[in-house]
């Protein structure tokens, strides 16, 4: 094929040997080893290999080889058969190109002729004098040699006559051998002579790449190397080391020359053709695996150079180099340049490994499933010679994932490793994978840049089946075919197909039957799954149809496609008329005429899941006439299997602060609920309450719990409800519900709480005296009496418990920061102000969270605090 490599052979016939002339000669027998041995002396009957003049042969064979992908092997064997296109060369008997002569026309004519392939054989003219003069190392023999046998290759006469190439028609000695056009030729039908290496391939694919041998610090290049048409593209393969740097160019012709072909009029002056504006070409770095891209150089325009300078390769082992054209169908000679050089200190980083370390599901499987927030440990080293400087880290999500937090080490030394955590959740679907694209800078730019992806639980897809009937002599062996009256039996059949050359086929009766073909039975997996088909057919409209059938757990056949649950794309097109006698008479079918082969595809329902499924695809004839019958190809049922834990996040309740007491009705219990990771989605909680006390008549707390989205702790306050009752502690026991389907109780999942009664001054003085007490004792001696401690809620027997007064101005307003006093229904504390010691009167005076917020009656007063029973 055009730009593939060959191997062709070449030899010498034995003087005698029956050759062709010039169109008006006749046969004659070759004189060319009594010719040769003439001019260079030697032996007409030796080896035509020790002979003084063959090195000239082999030499002209050899340069043309190593213009493109040619192979050209001479054949010491030649059986002297008639030269011509019925005796083409074989292996060990002559070689496909055979070289011969014979008197053509004498001096100044023909200096020899060439057969084009497959025929290429070479007849010179031994009658032409100019071969007597061997000066230049025999350069009108070398340059005849190569321009006879461009032509056996395929090439034609090429224009102007000005001696820049060899196939001109004209002999020239103002170079030797073949030159740049010459190349750009036989390479556009051989390849450039990196398709030929190794055991004999090309170098098209990254399996068939050429090694470069590189040494580091010097540079090597490749002259004349091509891509001959719109689908070749070139490998080469090379090893280097972390840090070392890669410079690549690629250098597209070799300037503009006159070309045009050769007419019988003469040879044309040609137009210009400027071999460097062919292919617009582009340079890729391939990583080891052969796909990943790592940089590529594709600025340049048309005619000019790509450059790949500079490049750091990111790790040590192979590495790949892709030169690629455009879609012109024409060959692109081009020049390659590589060089490595030495590596520069620097930091290196490295993706050294990555695991998920704690999961927000309460299935703790490894794994990231749907609905899930995990914690994602990545690892990163520092192979490099020196530290990182300051670190930037960044992560891009895709749409269905979300990121609650990051931490990343700032700077890393050289061989330290460090971890970067993230905590991100996920919103897709059960197999939609989240994907993270990480990227790491230091202050000399980008240092490393991964892509990892999480699959959101397990996906698969099993394929029951999957036929396109080829290599069958009859159906698999799996499947039936099951008649009624008419109907003949379902085969194998060459006659129409969509794959290959076979597909299943029913034909059409002229009278009442059916056939139908029944797939294997199966179980459908946990999503359901897909049934897919392509059909032609080709049943008389309105009368003969198809209809495609289900068996569901063994129970009787209804149509698949009329099923309100069931998707179709590809369904039926029209009704069967009634009173033809068909089985299937005012139902839905294909019927009429499709000429190709078109695709229906039937998706399942989940609702299926775990019911045993038979198929069969039913054509049905009337009493009347028949066309052609039914095609099935590449017929396959894939089927949708989840293996996804339900997100069930694991849910704490524990008390944070604080207690319920009837004397402090300000003061609140506060409860945390919990979960160790952020969720993706808001998770409502109904708590649940026990106890001896009763819900909104002793306290009361938001049953509704609600975590918010992104949040790992939502506080819930309960607050106490006084009742002025007098009555024993009272309980109270919250807890989060088990068996919700939403999430799980965590180990810490219920709340004991106790109310405490509320006091008058009778129970409290029994509560720290025993008995009665003089209210206006001091017992502890902190300067206040039992009845002020009473009010003001602090320890009458603690000296140490006790309230200062002392007033924070705020807003024309006081403060009085004492915290949260008691409610004590039959006492009363109250404040006064003067403003002269002498009058007193009482103040607007406001519990606030700080204690008690005192407003004056004018700007200067004093204050004075007034305790009392009811």
């Amino acid at each position: 094929a055009q730009g593939d490599a060959s191997i062709i052979t070449w030899s010498i016939v034995p003087d005698g040997t029956s050759i062709p002339g010039l169109t008006n000669q006749s046969a004659a027998g070759s004189n060319f080893r009594a010719w040769m041995a003439s001019v260079y002396g030697g032996s007409v009957n030796g080896p035509a290999s020790d002979q003084p003049w063959f090195q000239i042969f082999e030499s002209a064979f050899e340069e043309m080889a190593g213009t493109c992908g040619l192979t050209l092997v001479y054949e010491p064997m030649d059986d002297g058969v008639r030269v011509d296109s019925l005796n083409p060369g074989k292996l060990g008997s002559r070689g496909d190109i055979r070289i011969a002569a014979r008197e053509l026309d004498g001096n100044s004519g023909n200096l020899a002729i060439a057969f084009p392939p497959d025929h290429g054989d070479m007849i010179f003219d031994s009658s032409d004098g100019i071969f007597q003069i061997t000066s230049g190392s025999s350069i009108r023999l070398f340059n005849t040699v190569t321009h006879e046998l461009g032509h056996s290759l395929g090439l034609a006469h090429v224009c102007p006559i000005n001696q820049t190439k060899l196939l001109e028609p004209s002999l020239t000695t103002s170079f030797r051998g073949p030159q740049f056009d010459e190349f750009q030729s036989l390479q556009r039908l051989y390849g450039d002579r990196f398709e030929l290496h190794g055991d004999f391939r090309d170098n098209d694919t990254v399996q068939a790449a050429k090694l470069i041998e590189l040494v580091e610090g010097s540079r090597v290049n490749f002259v004349r190397l091509s891509i001959d048409d719109n689908s070749d593209q070139d490998f080469y393969r090379f090893e280097g080391l972390v840090g070392q740097t890669l410079n690549v160019e690629v250098v597209p012709g070799e300037g503009s020359y006159l070309e045009g072909g050769e007419a019988d009029s003469g040879c044309s002056q040609g137009i210009r053709f400027n071999s460097a504006k062919v292919h617009d070409l582009s340079v890729q770095i391939l990583a080891e695996d052969g796909e990943t891209i790592i940089f590529q150089a594709a600025s340049g325009d048309l005619g000019e150079s790509e450059k790949i300078e500079q490049f750091r390769l990111p790790a040590t082992g192979s590495f790949y180099l892709r030169v690629s054209g455009d879609q012109t169908n024409a060959a692109q000679i081009y020049g390659l340049g590589v060089e490595l050089t030495a590596r520069v200190p620097a930091p290196q980083l490295e993706l050294f490994g990555h695991k998920i370390i704690e999961e927000s599901g309460s299935i703790k499987n490894g794994r990231l499933d749907p609905g899930e927030t995990i914690r994602l440990a990545i690892e990163i080293r520092n192979r490099g010679e020196l530290g990182s400087g300051l670190l930037t880290t960044n992560i891009l999500l895709s749409d269905n994932a979300v990121l609650f937090n990051k931490s990343s080490p700032s700077r890393l030394e050289p061989g330290e490793i460090g971890v970067i955590e993230i905590v991100v959740g996920t919103t897709g679907n059960c197999g939609e994978f989240l994907t993270l694209s990480l990227k790491i800078e230091g202050e000399s730019g980008e240092l490393l840049q991964e892509n990892l992806g999480f699959e959101a639980g397990v996906l698969t897809r099993p394929v029951v089946f999957d036929v396109d009937f080829e290599n069958l002599n009859g159906l698999p062996g799996t499947w039936n075919s099951d008649i009624s009256g008419s109907g003949e039996e379902w085969d194998v059949v060459s006659s129409r197909w969509d794959s290959p050359i076979q597909s299943a086929f029913a034909p059409g009766r002229d009278s009442s039957g059916e056939a139908s073909l029944l797939s294997p039975v199966f179980e459908l997996a946990s999503s359901g799954g897909s049934l897919s088909f392509s059909h032609l057919y080709r049943l008389e409209p309105g009368f003969d149809g198809a209809v495609l059938e289900v068996s569901r757990d063994g129970g009787e056949w209804v149509d698949l496609l009329i099923d309100p649950s069931v998707i179709t794309i590809g369904g039926y097109n029209r009704s069967i008329r009634e009173g033809f006698g068909s089985a299937i008479m005012g139902q839905q079918a294909w019927s009429g005429i499709l000429e190709v082969f078109t695709p229906v595809s039937v998706k399942l329902p989940v609702e299926w899941a775990g019911e045993m499924l038979q198929f069969r695809w039913r054509v049905v004839h009337d009493a009347s006439s028949a066309l052609g019958g039914w095609w099935i190809d590449n017929v396959k049922m894939e089927m949708l299997a989840e293996d996804c834990e339900p997100h069930r996040p694991e849910v704490t309740l524990t008390l944070k602060n604080g207690e319920l007491d009837e004397n402090y009705p300000d003061s609140s219990a506060i409860l945390a609920l919990e979960t160790n990771l952020p969720l993706v989605s808001s998770l409502s909680i109904p708590l649940e309450v026990l106890g001896s006390a009763t819900f909104l008549e002793d306290y009361v707390i938001n049953l509704q719990a609600v975590l918010p989205a992104g949040e790992v702790f939502h506080e819930i306050p309960v607050r106490v409800i006084p009742d002025f009752i007098t009555e024993d502690t009272e309980t109270v026991l919250i807890q989060i519900p088990s068996g919700d389907s939403a999430f799980v109780e965590g180990e810490s999942f219920s709340v004991p709480l106790m109310i405490s009664d509320l006091l008058n001054i009778d129970t409290w003085s029994a509560l720290f005296f025993g008995d009665k007490v003089n209210l206006l004792a001091d017992s502890d001696g902190d300067g206040f009496d039992e009845l002020s401690e009473y009010l003001l809620g602090t320890n009458p027997s603690l000296g140490i418990d006790k309230s200062a007064f002392k007033l924070v101005a705020r807003n024309e307003k006081y403060i009085w920061p004492i915290g949260n006093l008691p409610n004590r229904p039959d006492a009363t504390l109250e404040i006064e102000s003067s403003s002269d010691l002498e009058n007193w009167e009482l103040v607007q005076v406001v519990r606030v969270p700080e204690g008690l917020e005192i407003t004056p009656k004018r700007p200067k007063s004093y204050f004075r605090i007034k305790f009392s029973l009811n």
